[in-house]
């Protein structure tokens, strides 16, 4: 009998599903559809929102728990980490040339590498404990599911050039993401609300003309 690895509960699949986003959205930007490409990151960002609080409900085994922080940390780079840098290449290459935005991109990506694998240190030794969390030490990487779509909406709004706005963005996150400051864990009705807060965006890039 042919056993396959991995575990394929409904408390994982948001997880995947977020994942999945991402490389859609990385499609996109490579194509220079860029409106879309950010919605994509969006979709990620609300699958990450409500994965945690899915698992919750369930009941897991200790290997499942160990496995839920390992997947959530790996999709979330891909979606947070790697997939931001890749539409921040299709975005400020032509501007500031290819050498100038690998560095900025590679920056944020090892920024955002180093900051996941300390939550994954810390995480493990909390659920080992019985201990919940209350608050993060240093942006959590999924803010930028937030903080990237609204930045885009307002330079499209305002008719603002992206690139440079987008470069500069991606600088202070990187730092914000290993500065050891204590930001409070929101609870899930924040976190619908954050939703409805990109809802009016949503229906705005899709009227739009935008890039």
């Amino acid at each position: 009998m042919i056993t396959i690895l991995g575990y394929y509960g409904y408390w994982v699949v948001l997880t995947y599903l977020g994942a999945i986003s991402a490389v859609v959205g990385m499609s996109f930007a490579v194509s220079g559809n860029i409106k879309y490409a950010v919605v994509c990151l969006m979709i990620s960002g609300v699958c990450d929102m409500f994965d945690g609080p899915l698992a919750r409900l369930s009941k897991r085994t200790d290997r499942e728990k160990l496995f839920g922080i390992q997947i959530d940390s790996l999709a979330d780079i891909t979606a947070f980490g790697v997939f931001p840098a890749v539409l921040g290449y299709a975005v400020c290459s032509e501007t500031f040339g290819t050498a100038t935005t690998l560095t900025v991109m590679s920056a944020y990506l090892l920024a955002a590498l180093i900051r996941l694998a300390y939550f994954n240190v810390i995480e493990a030794e909390l659920q080992s404990k019985s201990v919940k969390r209350t608050y993060y030490e240093g942006l959590p990487v999924t803010s930028v599911a937030l903080i990237l779509p609204i930045i885009y909406s307002v330079c499209l709004y305002f008719d603002v050039f992206l690139p440079p706005v987008y470069g500069a963005s991606l600088i202070a996150i990187s730092i914000a993401f290993l500065l050891k400051v204590k930001i409070p864990k929101l609870k899930l009705r924040y976190l619908i609300c954050f939703c409805f807060i990109g809802l009016p965006f949503v229906l705005y890039v899709f009227l739009s003309n935008g890039m």
